[in-house]
């Protein structure tokens, strides 16, 4: 079966991550933005054998629960079958980030771990990671063998931190058959953000105080605040990474279009008590507010900004439902200071596996990194689950395409794992903290509390670029 609660996996903790502003010494998340808390109390560090060496990721994968630990599971006990360079893979306890930030400190972190896309650069900029470009050169290491979006995620200031474990990329999913019912020719995806308010009002119908189905809300999106202001030509942050830039005029307008959604949608109160309407997806608490993807997955809104994960959202949803949800997939339409090519408009991210910097064993963990690149331990990564190898071979095996669980949506999304090579999340070593303090009076502005986002995103970027500076003046001279 598909690895489950993919919304959860990625959800939860990335939330953690915008409430939470850690030093190197404290608080974290998990490597995972939509991963499951860590298990409080988990099976804490295990003693390096003399053979080998030791991963540290946050799922216990003793009793595998999602694709998360199923996919280290399977990568992990055939990567060992290969070799006497054996990987312990092992699960800090508490929470995972916190263990990794203070191991860090202490001078003692593991031979390798998982980290994001957002704490890659983290750490790599503290130092606490190692670069591996000349372990690339002298292995002759082929990175065209893997998705060029995925590549791009492990780099960071022009050099390699990490190997890609499993890619995740952002873009657009439609309800085709919800399209053409509303007068929208699914064969003509939006490509602006004029095309996408045609198609949102077409496909929405009020039901009572709610929807029957809505065309578009973008707050229900993934990682949309960064990827819709991008797709207006924003950025957010300079290029040379250290000026603070929310309040740019293209970001502004971002924001203004997105409210503009909301208010037509009658405010974040009503989208939120019909979101309590629309059934749950698995394992949802009764009550609690249904996710976009779930509700795209039900035929009940016509486009999100998703994951190439919301196809597991769709395959639970046409098993539970009894239903076959038509779609198409493409890049996020642009804005009008956005990219004329639309196809640039694909955003990346991921989970990595990183090495401990000038560790004794950092040898022995390339040769971990290079077998997870491999067609046989991306098939790994990839079997029972609904992750994608950033393997191109493995992630195109028939036995992961023709798989009724596995192969939901790949072909249609493949092609964008090859233009993707944005980010769908800032990409700096203040990325925790420019993140929060982006979305703090973006959530305000939706809900009415502030009105003028102009301002509000200039304190944002005044408060940012504080945090920015002293980050930047901390970090050890490269």
């Amino acid at each position: 079966m598909a690895g489950t609660h993919p919304r959860s996996r990625r959800q939860i903790m990335r939330d953690l991550a915008i409430l939470v502003a850690p030093t190197v010494a404290t608080a974290c998340t998990t490597g995972n933005p939509d991963a499951p808390a860590p298990t409080p109390g988990g099976a804490g560090p295990v003693p390096k054998s003399l053979n080998g060496f030791e991963f540290w990721q946050p799922w216990p994968i003793d009793q595998p629960t999602h694709g998360g630990p199923i996919g280290w599971k399977q990568l992990s006990e055939a990567f060992n079958a290969t070799t006497t360079n054996k990987v312990q893979v092992t699960t800090p306890a508490g929470d995972y980030i916190a263990a990794v930030q203070a191991s860090i400190s202490a001078g003692t972190p593991p031979d390798g771990w998982q980290a994001d896309q957002q704490w890659m650069v983290v750490y790599a900029s503290k130092g606490a990671s190692a670069p591996l470009d000349d372990l690339i050169k002298r292995d002759k290491w082929d990175k065209a063998s893997i998705f060029p979006s995925a590549y791009e995620t492990m780099t960071w200031n022009g050099r390699v931190w990490g190997m890609m474990q499993h890619p995740d990329i952002v873009f657009m999913w439609y309800a085709t058959g919800l399209l053409k019912e509303n007068g929208v020719d699914p064969a003509k995806l939006p490509m602006t953000w004029q095309d996408l308010d045609v198609a949102a009002q077409k496909a929405t119908r009020k039901q009572g105080d709610g929807f029957d189905f809505v065309g578009f809300t973008p707050h229900l999106g993934t990682d949309w605040q960064v990827i819709l202001a991008q797709s207006n030509g924003a950025k957010l942050v300079s290029d040379d990474g250290k000026a603070v830039q929310f309040d740019a005029p293209e970001v502004v307008e971002a924001i203004e279009w997105i409210k503009g959604h909301v208010t037509r949608l009658g405010g974040m109160g009503t989208i939120g008590n019909w979101q309590k309407l629309v059934p749950g997806g698995d394992g949802q608490a009764p009550g609690t507010p249904t996710a976009g993807a779930d509700i795209f997955a039900q035929k009940r809104m016509a486009a999100v900004v998703g994951g190439n994960w919301t196809a597991d959202n769709i395959r639970r949803a046409n098993r539970r439902m009894s239903q076959t949800l038509e779609f198409a997939v493409g890049p996020v339409p642009s804005g009008p200071q956005g990219a004329k090519d639309v196809k640039s408009n694909v955003y990346s991210g991921g989970i990595l596996e990183v090495a401990r910097r000038g560790g004794a064993k950092i040898d022995q963990v390339w040769e971990f990194m290079k077998f997870t690149a491999t067609k046989e331990g991306g098939l790994n990564v990839q079997r029972n689950t609904a992750d994608v190898s950033a393997s191109r071979e493995a992630a195109r095996d028939p036995s992961i395409l023709g798989n009724p669980d596995t192969g939901l949506g790949r072909k249609e999304f493949y092609a964008l794992f090859d233009t993707g090579v944005g980010s769908r999340t800032i990409k700096h070593p203040a990325t925790i903290e420019l993140t929060a303090e982006f979305a703090r009076p973006i959530w305000t502005y939706l809900g009415d509390q502030t009105m003028n986002i102009r301002d509000a995103l200039t304190e944002a970027s005044r408060a940012a670029q504080a945090k920015v500076d002293a980050i930047l003046a901390s970090l050890p001279k490269a």
